[in-house]
């Protein structure tokens, strides 16, 4: 049997103690990590774990909720796609417009999955940013994180992705 590391046990019970027993049911948490010019979202808790434990990434938080396919609040997909040769190490796409998504393709993307589906409701608007310098995307729900994004860190804002709790 492999024993866990204090780190990873660590890591796991923080972002467990993050998410509500009433969101595990219906919602689905997009977590956000970072490492060097690199954003990587991903609503997989294991995927996250692993790419915190093994991968470099630094854990940042949950950026929004989406919710699931066939929930009553479901409007479009999130799709998320991969292109090893962007960027610093790579570089993952996330979009909610279809077209967007076959269009991307065309620039050596793959796409990888549906992270969860952007809701009707407007609780919470999805900025999305774009570093040229880094090929990197950065999406938040913090009005005043993506004016700092764009204002001392080097990132263009493109445009709103839809919306999540």
């Amino acid at each position: 049997m492999k024993k866990t590391s204090n780190k990873t046990t660590i890591l796991l019970a923080s972002l467990v103690g993050m998410v509500s027993l009433t969101s595990v049911a219906a919602d689905k948490p997009l977590y956000r990590a970072y490492k060097h010019g690199n954003h990587f979202y991903t609503t997989d808790l294991v995927e996250m774990l692993n790419a915190t434990a093994s991968g470099g990434f630094k854990y940042e938080g949950i950026t929004v909720h989406l919710v699931e396919y066939g929930d009553s609040d479901a409007k479009d997909a999130f799709y998320r796609l991969y292109n090893k040769n962007a960027g610093p190490g790579g570089n993952h796409f996330y979009t909610s417009d279809l077209m967007e998504a076959l269009n991307i393709k065309s620039l050596g993307y793959v796409y990888e999955r549906t992270e969860g589906y952007t809701t009707k409701s407007k609780a919470k608007t999805i900025y999305r940013g774009y570093h040229s310098e880094l090929d990197n995307h950065f999406y938040t729900t913090d009005v005043v994180e993506m004016l700092n994004a764009t204002a001392s860190g080097g990132y263009t804002y493109q445009k709103e992705e839809g919306y999540g709790k």
